[in-house]
């Protein structure tokens, strides 16, 4: 079965207007993002490029926080719009921490458009600062030649990082896979070839909210290995 994020992402939406190159990051740098924001509403009607797909998400996040069937949601995009995405975690999930739901939004939106985007809006809220601009935020991924390390996973909130251990700890050819909804999981195989085989297919039946992508071969990080 595969993994599934521990914040129930009611929205994990990532949308790409265009294809984007391959990707050079492969691990969360674990930095804390900016949560600053303000006291007024985030209008999504009168935010210029915000395509009609965002618009409905932010619009029907905003309404399930004020019912409180959201304990929090944020919502990130890149310059224009071109990559969104927008995570929320449920009324009644105790492990909730707004600066991790934020960490795997950031993480998402920035795989897809391959820098660094900006959080637009916290729990409705609108986080622009006095000059019009969103704060800028750090970069939330990396690549480098690595051994498998959980507390690095990307996408994966912290409290769920720790399940995939078990990847680390099992012998012979094997092979892990992920989202950026955060779902993940890994198989073994006879081979190297036949656990990416045998881990990608199950990966593709399984999710339905977020393309799979091979992150580990054994115990070595191949997700974005140039």
């Amino acid at each position: 079965m595969m993994q599934r994020n521990r914040v129930v992402q009611l929205f994990v939406i990532l949308f790409f207007a265009v294809e984007t190159a391959a990707k050079a990051a492969a691990q969360s740098t674990n930095a804390a993002p900016d949560l600053n924001k303000t006291d007024t509403p985030f209008d999504a009607d009168k935010t210029p490029g915000l395509p009609p797909e965002a618009k409905k998400a932010v619009t029907d996040a905003q309404a399930k926080f004020k019912s409180g069937d959201l304990l929090g949601f944020v919502f990130a995009a890149s310059p224009g719009f071109k990559v969104w995405a927008l995570n929320a975690a449920p009324k009644g999930d105790s492990d909730f921490n707004l600066s991790d739901l934020a960490r795997t939004t950031l993480e998402g939106c920035e795989y897809g458009f391959g820098q660094p985007c900006a959080i637009v809006s916290i729990n409705g809220f609108d986080t622009r600062e006095k000059s019009g601009q969103w704060p800028r935020q750090p970069p939330m991924l990396f690549w480098r030649p690595s051994e498998f390390d959980l507390t690095v996973l990307p996408f994966v909130p912290a409290t769920v990082r720790p399940k995939t251990s078990s990847y680390k700890t099992a012998t012979g050819p094997r092979a892990f896979a992920l989202t950026t909804s955060g779902a993940w999981l890994w198989r073994p195989g006879a081979t190297p070839l036949q656990a990416i085989d045998k881990t990608m297919a199950d990966c593709a039946a399984q999710s339905k909210t977020a393309p799979c992508i091979l992150y580990a071969v054994n115990n070595r990080v191949v997700f974005g290995a140039r």
